[in-house]
């Protein structure tokens, strides 16, 4: 692929998640990339071509992180300690490329910005659950069989569960922007629900 499409498409969406799709600008993105406006229409119709394709980028990301980071994981317990890490670690992001390691965080708060506007992101989204849903059902199993959890508790209720935690951060954040009350708060969920679930 060209190298100076792949630079405005990453350039772009790490501006996306920043600042918000609607407040980035061509002239935002001119000045990230350091190009002109011919060079950008030459590439791309829109910003929405941009994001588009940042988007499919990041999610396919996201899911050989996500596969990799679960091949790793043997209990419930080390999920949860995965999981409340990656949720911190948007208190000090500050990536510089798209492939670094993004919180998914900033992606979902951007997909609530535009998602009306392109409704194939939902179906993105709800793939990307599903999958997800099923590596932590499988994690859950695991952990059953191992004697780590309760035995009677219902895998998929407790997977639900433990996705709706991180969800509902994201709507916290996005509503009231007061991310270090909502990391609190999770990991603080994240414990309790364990040691719900924790066989005795």
């Amino acid at each position: 692929m060209n190298g100076t499409r792949d630079t405005i498409i990453e350039t772009a969406f790490l501006l996306f998640l920043k600042k918000g799709f609607k407040a980035v600008t061509l002239t935002d993105l001119e000045k990230a990339v350091g190009m002109t406006k011919g060079t950008f229409y030459y590439h791309f119709l829109n910003k929405e071509e941009v994001l588009k394709e940042g988007v499919t980028r990041y999610y396919r990301m996201l899911n050989n992180r996500r596969a990799e980071e679960m091949s790793r994981v043997h209990s419930l317990r080390e999920f949860v300690d995965l999981t409340i890490h990656n949720l911190e670690s948007i208190g000090h992001y500050g990536a510089k490329r798209l492939d670094s390691d993004i919180p998914e965080i900033l992606c979902l708060s951007l997909m609530v910005e535009v998602i009306s506007l392109y409704p194939e992101f939902k179906q993105m989204v709800s793939d990307t659950k599903i999958s997800w849903m099923s590596k932590l059902e499988g994690v859950i199993l695991e952990a059953k069989r191992e004697k780590e959890i309760r035995d009677d508790v219902d895998t998929s209720i407790l997977a639900k569960n433990l996705l709706n935690i991180s969800i509902g951060l994201i709507n916290y954040i996005v509503m009231h922007q007061d991310i270090s009350y909502a990391l609190s708060s999770v990991r603080y969920q994240y414990e309790q629900l364990y040691s719900l679930v924790k066989a005795r």
